[in-house]
């Protein structure tokens, strides 16, 4: 099945089938077009289904060994990384060992970007050796920071490593674990459990369950305060929020740490969070939370940080003290100091996408025989390349790397790719052209001589064009089953659908199909006309709204289409919420002409 903008395809060999017969909740249905056996299994996100630290590898002996620490009065440094994830990972690990202990000499440490680059450095493990700290705790990172633990060790330094990026592999395959005094990760076999963890959780997820077993070892028991037991609850908060930013697949213990973050974070504790909450637009009386509120405006507001300098600002909002007048005040001064970085992201941001769209379609790098995109520019920032590429992405369905061309002559990139394509694996095989790269087949990071950057260009066009087939270079839309528009022109209908929430990798949100319609009002709106509403007429006198952002690009193909008659159209319920109103509203991602 062919869109105006994408390829069709069923979800599972099933799906074209599920909803012929419209019988049954529409929610009902996507669950069995996305072949789930056990809907009610699946749908369970309680604490029940979050498995205890036994269940990840390296978390017991890990949170007994920071038990001990404290108890010995040991100099502690979290060293965590400069992302959402990983700045809720450091203030869960911060929080609890000052609980534990007022005393406890603690402190946070994260990497700048632009100074010292992403995770452990040898250079910098020995400054805080020299600083007196006994112990670091990398969390979010370290996994393959081998050289640099190594060298630590020898400096008398005791690091531990709570990560759960991918393993260094020796030329057989075979995972080289940094030497750490213990080493926790998701991937990592467990002996002896009576249920084993999701082996991809989030670098938070990680540091929650860590903080778990260090207050059952402190305290000697399953059994732990209630001032403690109120924490693990705001780190649960945080792991999952991390779970989401960090865009884990939301399936298995995943999803109820999202499910749980989500409808706790309006009645968190964390004073921080609650500002950071509202600055994003979300009242603490609103309603629950979704899970669009974390991706598109907690998380990028903290990424920001990271992505312009440093992120510590976010580490010391998320571990403000908890009460009083003037934490709050000073809790709501500092989100608004991360909103106003998080505008200047977003505009630079947009300034890289702008011009490298132009520049990609100027240099002949879209078209069906240069199946990856590549370039670079002196003043696109290296922490914002990344989200932009992303964005080119979504534009263009093929692999896009975007360079800082730096003024030492290094170009310093980050890669964004395609489902079916590594991009790891083509920088693999132009890794002789490369001064450093890594990453895993979605996303990767490299540098490169700028004036090497055509033949990388030459290089990862060639070994796109024998991985990628032309039809891979048009985006896919997938579909979980039919529907009717009679089905979704009350807000009843789609809360059932939303109740499948929360969506993300593993667990998308929900498309259909709905057939033979005709809109009864078409319109373009928005600054520059480019997003399509329509309106269709729903049952009795009912109608539903159904927008498509980005449509102007395509605006002739698809008048052309509502002209010749009914249209079949893929599409999101949703709610729409604006002042006080709740309305149903479809989020279309493709149309065609009905056949």
């Amino acid at each position: 099945m062919q869109g105006i903008v994408s390829r069709w395809k069923w979800r599972s060999p099933s799906a074209d089938v599920v909803g012929e017969d419209p019988s049954g909740p529409l929610a009902a249905r996507v669950l069995r077009g996305r072949e789930i056996q056990d809907p009610v299994a699946f749908l369970d996100d309680g604490y029940g289904r979050v498995v205890p630290p036994e269940g990840l590898a390296g978390a017991v002996e890990a949170g007994r060994r920071l038990a001990e620490a404290v108890a010995a009065g040991r100099r502690i440094v979290i060293h965590g990384d400069y992302d959402f994830d990983g700045v809720s990972a450091s203030a869960i690990l911060y929080r609890a060992l000052r609980l534990i202990s007022a005393r406890a000499d603690v402190r946070v440490v994260l990497p700048d970007r632009y100074e010292g680059g992403y995770g452990l450095s040898v250079d910098g493990l020995r400054r805080i050796r020299a600083e007196g700290a006994d112990l670091v705790v990398a969390v979010d990172c370290g996994i393959t920071a081998i050289d640099a633990i190594e060298a630590a060790r020898a400096d008398g330094l005791e690091v531990m490593v709570l990560d759960h990026h991918a393993f260094v592999r020796d030329v057989d395959g075979g995972v080289s674990l940094p030497p750490a005094s213990v080493v926790v990760h998701p991937a990592l076999p467990v002996e002896d459990a009576e249920v084993v963890g999701t082996d991809h959780l989030c670098g938070a997820a990680v540091a929650f369950k860590v903080v778990w077993a260090m207050a059952r070892s402190h305290f000697g028991s399953e059994r732990v305060p209630a001032a403690m037991k109120r924490e693990l609850v705001e780190a649960t908060i945080l792991a999952g929020l991390g779970t989401i930013a960090d865009v884990m697949p939301l399936v298995e213990e995943n999803r109820a740490l999202a499910a749980l973050a989500l409808r706790g974070l309006p009645n968190s504790g964390i004073s921080g969070l609650r500002a950071l909450l509202v600055e994003s637009g979300h009242g603490l009386q609103d309603g629950p939370v979704h899970e669009e509120t974390v991706q598109f405006q907690l998380a990028p507001r903290v990424n920001a940080l990271g992505r312009f300098g440093s992120a510590m600002p976010a580490v010391e909002l998320l571990t403000l003290p908890e009460t009083g007048e003037a934490t709050a005040v000073r809790a709501a001064e500092m989100a608004a100091g991360i909103s106003a970085t998080n505008l200047e992201r977003r505009s630079a941001e947009r300034s890289i996408v702008d011009e490298a769209t132009a520049r990609a379609e100027a240099e002949g790098q879209t078209g069906e025989d240069h199946p990856v995109i590549v370039l670079a520019a002196p003043h696109w920032k290296r922490g914002l390349v990344g989200p932009a590429a992303a964005k080119l992405v979504d534009r263009f369905a093929r692999p896009v790397i975007l360079f800082e061309a730096c003024d030492d002559g290094i170009a310093r990139g980050s890669a964004r790719s395609v489902h079916g394509y590594s991009i790891h694996d083509g920088l693999a095989a132009a890794a002789p052209l490369l001064e450093s790269f890594g990453g895993h087949a979605a996303a990767a990071g490299c540098s490169i001589r700028t004036t090497r950057l055509k033949e990388l260009e030459v290089a990862l066009v060639a070994h796109a064009r024998d991985e990628i087939a032309a039809v891979d270079l048009t985006p896919v839309v997938e579909i979980d089953c039919r529907a009717v528009i009679e089905e979704m022109d009350e807000v009843e209908d789609v809360e059932g659908v939303r109740e499948l929430a929360p969506f993300g990798p593993g667990h998308p949100r929900p498309s259909v199909l709905v057939e033979t319609v005709r809109p009864i009002e078409t319109r373009w709106i928005g600054q520059d006309q480019g997003t399509l509403q329509l309106r269709f007429a729903g049952a009795g006198s009912r109608s539903v709204k159904a927008v498509w952002f980005g449509a102007g690009r395509h605006r002739g193909e698809i008048e052309s289409a509502i002209k010749s008659g009914a249209i079949d159209i893929v599409a999101t319920p949703d709610l729409n919420r604006w002042r006080g109103r709740v309305e149903p509203n479809l989020m279309i991602q493709d149309l065609r002409p009905s056949t």
